[in-house]
């Protein structure tokens, strides 16, 4: 079980699998009569950076061997946006022109990660960049386990995708909360032009920390963010939503609301 392609479905899945900081949310379809995925289990697990097979094992034996789609949160993944004059057609030169960029920052060795770079307009690649000897263990744990693994998709590309068609409304950037880890998502007309991630378990630190983000982005991309959209599960954190939506009405951000996690992702499309 290969899986050659990140964040594309050949296929619908018949059920999703999001696997956070330290809990599963399973999700599955409700019936016939509905559309969209339904949460049906909710489980405490390590991370898959971090599980072994045998507990691997124990936390996916009672669920269904059907085709799953497979949803990570951003630990593993390493972001960056690049623009261009012009994006060649042909895909090997796409892909030693992104690399030759991306190779000017990222000190690493390429050749120990996966990379994906979907062309998000005419000059501007998202480069998405996951460890190798990771992908293999997943691919490895769910074969072993026969859980037909038919795509692999990352939290924040799948809210993008969401959000890149709420046309006027949709917000100038996003704060994707799970736990601890934050992202933060600058977009124009549902483009990202900056991404940043950190850490904060407190809503202090978390709203300290992206209107720091808010000065930056201001002064380096001369653009004023003022719409706001936290993406977030609820059930899964303790941090103050209200706190954050008011700290950042104080620097004329206006919160879009909070959005449950569940609705960015699995909306049956």
């Amino acid at each position: 079980m290969v899986i050659d392609k990140y964040f594309i479905y050949y296929k619908q899945p018949r059920q999703y699998i999001y696997w956070g900081e330290n809990y599963v949310d399973v999700y599955g379809m409700p019936g016939t009569e509905k559309k969209g995925m339904k949460k049906i289990k909710t489980f405490q697990s390590p991370s898959l950076t971090d599980i072994s097979p045998e507990d691997f094992k124990s936390a996916v034996m009672e669920l269904p061997r059907i085709d799953t789609g497979l949803i990570l949160n951003s630990t593993p993944f390493i972001f960056n946006i690049f623009d261009f004059d012009k994006i060649p057609f042909q895909e090997n030169l796409k892909k030693d022109l992104v690399e030759w960029r991306l190779k000017k920052v990222f000190p690493e060795n390429l050749g120990e990660y996966e990379h994906q770079f979907p062309v998000m307009t005419r000059t501007r690649v998202l480069s998405i960049l996951i460890k190798k000897n990771l992908k293999e263990k997943i691919e490895t744990l769910f074969e072993e386990n026969n859980i037909p693994l038919i795509g692999v998709a990352n939290s924040t590309v799948e809210s993008i995708n969401s959000m890149s068609g709420m046309k006027k409304s949709c917000p100038d950037f996003f704060i994707e909360i799970d736990k601890s880890l934050t992202l933060l998502v600058f977009m124009e007309k549902g483009v990202p032009y900056y991404v940043r991630k950190f850490r904060a378990g407190q809503a202090e630190d978390l709203t300290a920390e992206t209107i720091k983000t808010i000065n930056f982005v201001k002064n380096s991309y001369a653009k004023i963010p003022r719409s706001c959209l936290i993406v977030a599960d609820r059930s899964h954190t303790e941090l103050d939503f209200q706190m954050v939506e008011n700290q950042l009405a104080n620097v004329q951000v206006g919160s879009l609301g909070v959005s449950d996690k569940e609705k960015i992702l699995f909306t049956g499309k």
